[in-house]
């Protein structure tokens, strides 16, 4: 009988693998079955849920990831965490409040749907998170197939039924509902408690609160420009665009098995010998960096009938609609590589230095997408290439001219 090894890589893979075949599922869905109009609005709702998880979760999440080995008491560490998310998920109810004021494409009905998806994303997350960090990373493939499913097959099979903008989000809802049920079972043994620690919230803030910022200037580059499309063009186009960027987040399979196997690991080394850490950060740098370049190459010798597995044939023969589709897969392998990259700054605890190097390739990035109106999405697509190229050439600026001493003395 197969028996599944408990080996960290390839339990990685195989977390990854299932999601992707999802993602895919639900990209070929999205393509040839969702009216553009509907899907360019369901887009519109996941940059805001995006926009609310960058901006109030940043702080918490990196807290949580930098301290947890530290932690003694992993079980007050834990609640602490789960008590902020009370308080973050309240501020959320009042931002989704707001953004219903100013934009009134979206109905009442709509927007409470987007708080509870919210709610569900953001406490399945930061639970989710526990067992990576303890490298349970069997359990940890099961929580990240169940989230994959509630992300891309329920929606598909609401939208099967009912065919509309509130059977999307309502299949996500159900999917996260379930989800937390099977994690709540996995997590019996931690039971919640509200807990607070104020000088281990000092200490959090302190470490984090730069992350605050940049994450901010992350969402506006990541996502600004579906709303500059939106102003600009038409909602069809929105769903175009965000349609092409999903089949060119294949690159996002290396940069999520690195993340899951690689980062946690680093991290365990880094408390026992520093200097191994940043040296085994080089050399992953250098291995995804190879890994992106043949995969880009060998995307550019594939047939194109082959992408009518995911697009359809009027998107992926278009010459235009495809070279946007090229930009974009470069600009997901640099996206990965500045984050890997900026390991070396979070161990360092020199965060705030991210703030000013985001703010300045966001504000690449918003002048980028002001093109929009005269060269379509394919300007949105350039902007933020030209804006992680920013963020990488500046980080890498930064560290080998100001912290090469530091590493040479550890």
């Amino acid at each position: 009988m197969f028996k599944l090894k408990n080996n960290g890589v390839t339990l990685s893979i195989i977390t990854v693998f299932v999601s992707t075949l999802l993602q895919f599922l639900f990209i070929r869905y999205a393509s040839y079955e969702i009216d553009k109009e509907i899907y360019g609005n369901f887009v519109l709702l996941q940059t805001l849920i995006a926009g609310l998880s960058t901006i109030l979760l940043q702080v918490p999440g990196q807290a949580f990831d930098r301290f947890y080995n530290e932690s003694d008491d992993k079980t007050n560490f834990i609640n602490q965490f789960r008590t902020y998310l009370i308080f973050i998920n309240l501020l959320s109810l009042l931002i989704i409040y707001i953004y219903g004021l100013f934009i009134n494409k979206f109905s009442s009905e709509i927007l409470f749907l987007i708080f509870i998806l919210f709610f569900l994303l953001n406490t399945y997350g930061l639970n989710q998170k526990i067992y990576l960090l303890n490298l349970e990373r069997k359990r940890y493939m099961y929580l990240k197939i169940l989230e994959a499913s509630s992300k891309f097959l329920t929606p598909i099979v609401f939208y099967f039924y009912f065919n509309s903008l509130e059977s999307l989000i309502l299949g996500m809802v159900l999917g996260y509902l379930f989800s937390s049920f099977i994690l709540y079972i996995f997590m019996k043994d931690l039971p919640f408690k509200i807990y607070f620690n104020l000088d281990n919230f000092r200490k959090y803030f302190l470490y984090a609160y730069p992350f605050l910022f940049m994450s901010i200037f992350t969402w506006g580059i990541s996502y600004t420009d579906r709303y500059f499309i939106d102003y600009f063009l038409e909602t069809k186009d929105i769903a175009i665009y965000a349609i092409l960027a999903m089949v060119a987040g294949i690159g996002q399979i290396i940069g999520q098995i690195y993340f899951m196997y690689a980062e946690p690991k680093l991290l365990k080394i880094h408390n026992e010998n520093s200097k191994l850490a940043y040296n085994t950060i080089k050399k992953y740098l250098r291995f995804l960096t190879i890994i992106f370049i043949l995969i880009f190459l060998i995307t550019l010798l594939l047939p194109k009938f082959l992408f009518t597995i995911l697009l359809e044939k009027e998107i992926i023969y278009n010459e235009y609609y495809f070279n946007t589709f090229l930009i974009l897969l470069v600009s997901i392998f640099l996206n990965i590589l500045h984050i890997a990259h900026h390991l070396y700054i979070k161990l360092f605890k020199k965060v705030y230095i991210l703030s000013y190097i985001y703010l300045i390739a966001f504000i690449v990035n918003i002048i980028g997408n002001l093109f929009i109106k005269d060269y379509g999405i394919i300007a949105a697509a350039i902007s933020t290439l030209v804006a992680y190229i920013v963020i990488l050439l500046l980080q890498i600026l930064y560290v080998s001219k100001y912290m090469k001493m530091e590493i040479n003395n550890v």
